[in-house]
């Protein structure tokens, strides 16, 4: 594949991740990403065989691994702040966006549609928030909890994290955001675990 065509079809993925987080797997065509794209509408349906769907599940899985990268770089800055410093990084984009940008995996995850060919919609998801999930587990366990807290604790991060940028979104501010930066904080604790609450 020519770099040219490369760099289109990378376009493309980035502008319905793009597009995914500020309007919903609803508001999304080919028509519609290709333009935001700024690219040709017929290399779009060449390099995309699989039409919307396609494109939509290589968004997912694009932007699922840029989270996962920026996540393991704050976790290896700091430590023991690490989780933090990567919400951090997302009251940063909320505020920036003015609320209107959310998590493009939750959109798709929300609005996944049931009919006949989306399946990979759903699959893209799934693998994503596991990534996010082992991820953070695997730090966790560096930490010292064991492997099922971990997992456990991992699991209700991203559960955290996800639901305070909808509220975030629907209440115009960090409130939400800001009380899981501050019960990350003792989640994360080892203490948790000598003193179970």
């Amino acid at each position: 594949m020519a770099k040219d065509t490369l760099n289109g079809r990378q376009k493309v993925i980035e502008a319905a991740a793009t597009m995914l987080a500020l309007q919903g797997l609803r508001g999304i065509s080919i028509r519609e990403v290709t333009k935001f794209a700024n690219a040709p509408l017929g290399s779009t349906y060449h390099n995309f065989p699989g039409g919307k769907y396609q494109i939509v599940t290589e968004a997912i899985i694009w932007a699922g691994d840029q989270a996962a990268q920026q996540l393991q770089t704050c976790l290896e800055m700091d430590k023991v702040q690490g989780i933090n410093l990567f919400l951090s990084h997302w009251r940063t984009r909320l505020t920036k966006s003015q609320f209107r940008a959310g998590c493009p995996i939750v959109a798709a995850a929300i609005e996944a549609p049931q009919e006949e060919g989306a399946e990979s919609v759903k699959e893209a998801v799934s693998q994503v928030f596991a990534k996010w999930q082992m991820l953070i587990a695997n730090h966790l366990e560096s930490l010292g909890h064991s492997s099922i807290t971990a997992k456990t604790l991992a699991l209700g991060i991203i559960a955290s994290v996800e639901g305070a940028v909808v509220l975030c979104r629907g209440h115009q501010n960090t409130l939400a955001l800001d009380a899981v930066l501050e019960c990350v904080t003792k989640l994360v604790s080892c203490n948790f675990e000598q003193n179970p609450v």
